[in-house]
C-alpha cells in the first residue's frame, strides 16, 4: 500500500479510537485495525527470538520488541492514553497556536502507538515528536512506521538510549513529557527513574503523562471480585475491594519535592506501615498492591480496568497466616519494586 492509502487507514482508526462516545466494540475493531496497520507496515518479525528478548538496565528492565508491540492490545490503556494525550496537546495549544505542541515520548517500542493516531488530528506545523527507546530492533521499526506513513515531518528527533540516565540537549523543548515503561505495581520496569531524571530537566509548564500514579496497600474480596468482573457488561458496581493508605506515588510534585535528595547517593524511598482491623481481615481475602493511574485529568486507568492496573498480590488471607499489617518501601536499582514484609501476630 502507498503512503497515502496507510494514512487514511489512520485516520480512520484516528476518528473511533478518539470518539467522545466509545462503544466497546468500536474501540476492539479499532485497535486490531491499528495492530494490523502497524504490523504491516514495520515489517518487524514477531517470531525472531531477538525480538522477544529483554533489555537489562541499570535502573530496571526494557521490555522486547515484541511484548512492547502487544501493549497496544490491552485495549483500556490504548485508549485511555491516547485520548489523555489528546487531551494535553490540546490545552498546550490552547494557550499558544503559534507553535508546535513538541511531545518527548518515551518508551516508544517498535510502532510509538500512544501517539500514532493523533498524527491523523494534527499537521507537522502543529505537533513535533522526541522519541526515546532503548531498543535497537525498536528503533528500526519506528523509523520504518513513519516512513510507511510518509510522517517523518513530525519527528524533530529520534535517541536511542535508557532515558534514566539521559540529558536532554538544549535545544530540545518539550511541552509534555509522555513516560510508558511500567508494568502493574511499578515493578521491573524504569518508570520511576525515568521519571526522577528527565522531569527535572524540563521546564516547569511541561506536562507529564501519566499525570499520576498511586499504588495503594488494598484488601479484596475475591468471591466478590468474580461477580463485578461478570456484572461489568451490566454496568453494575460492586465494591469488591477496599484501598487502604497510598504507599507510593509518582506524580510531578512528588519528583520535585524529592528531586535534590534523588540525586544523593544512597537515597531510599520512605519506608511506610500499615495494620489491618480485625474487621478488615475477616471481610476479605486478599491482600493486594493495587495501582490506579491518572493519564491526564479526567481520563484515567482504575483498578482491574487495563494490565498496568491488576492488583499484585502479597499474600492469601483464607490461609491463616496470622497477618496484620505491612511494611513496604519502593525500591530502586536492577529489579524495582516494593520491597514488602508482612507483619504476623
Amino acid at each position: 500500500m502507498t503512503a497515502e492509502e496507510n494514512q487514511k487507514i489512520l485516520f480512520e482508526i484516528a476518528k473511533d479510537l478518539t470518539a467522545e462516545k466509545k462503544g466497546y466494540f468500536k474501540l476492539k475493531h479499532a485497535i486490531e485495525e491499528l495492530k494490523l496497520l502497524v504490523e504491516r507496515i514495520s515489517e518487524l518479525n514477531k517470531d525472531a527470538l531477538p525480538n522477544s528478548e529483554n533489555i537489562a538496565l541499570p535502573n530496571g528492565q526494557a521490555i522486547g520488541p515484541k511484548w512492547a508491540g502487544m501493549c497496544l492490545e490491552d485495549l483500556m490503556r490504548t485508549y485511555a492514553f491516547i485520548n489523555g494525550i489528546h487531551k494535553a496537546i490540546k490545552k498546550v495549544k490552547g494557550k499558544n497556536s503559534k507553535k508546535p505542541v513538541t511531545v518527548l515520548y518515551v518508551g516508544t517500542g517498535p510502532y510509538a502507538t500512544l501517539i500514532l493516531p493523533l498524527l491523523s488530528h494534527y499537521k507537522p506545523s502543529e505537533l513535533q515528536l522526541v522519541l526515546i527507546e532503548v531498543n535497537p530492533i525498536s528503533i528500526e521499526s519506528l523509523k520504518r512506521v513513519f516512513k510507511g506513513l510518509d510522517a517523518y515531518g513530525y519527528i524533530k528527533a529520534i535517541y536511542q538510549c535508557d532515558a534514566s540516565n539521559f540529558s536532554i540537549p538544549s535545544e530540545i523543548d518539550a511541552d509534555i513529557l509522555l513516560i510508558e515503561c511500567m508494568q502493574r505495581a511499578l515493578i521491573k520496569e524504569p518508570q520511576v527513574a525515568i521519571t526522577y531524571n528527565l522531569l527535572p530537566q524540563m521546564k516547569k509548564e511541561t506536562i507529564l503523562i501519566p499525570e499520576n500514579i498511586y499504588l495503594h496497600l488494598s484488601l479484596i474480596d475475591y468471591k466478590k471480585k468474580i461477580e463485578y468482573q461478570s456484572a461489568i457488561k451490566n454496568l453494575q458496581p460492586i465494591a469488591f475491594y477496599e484501598n487502604l493508605e497510598v504507599i507510593f506515588m509518582l506524580n510531578k510534585a512528588e519528583v520535585l519535592k524529592n528531586n535534590s535528595e534523588f540525586k544523593k547517593e544512597g537515597f531510599q524511598f520512605p519506608e511506610k506501615e500499615i495494620h489491618f482491623s480485625e474487621k478488615q481481615l475477616h471481610n476479605y481475602d486478599q491482600i493486594t498492591v493495587s495501582t490506579e493511574i491518572t493519564i491526564f485529568q479526567n481520563i484515567s486507568l482504575k483498578i482491574d480496568e487495563s494490565g498496568l492496573t491488576v492488583p499484585f498480590i502479597l499474600a492469601d488471607l483464607s490461609q491463616g497466616q496470622n497477618i496484620t499489617g505491612a511494611k513496604t518501601r519502593y525500591i530502586l536499582g536492577a529489579n524495582p519494586g516494593l520491597a514488602t514484609q508482612l507483619v504476623r501476630s
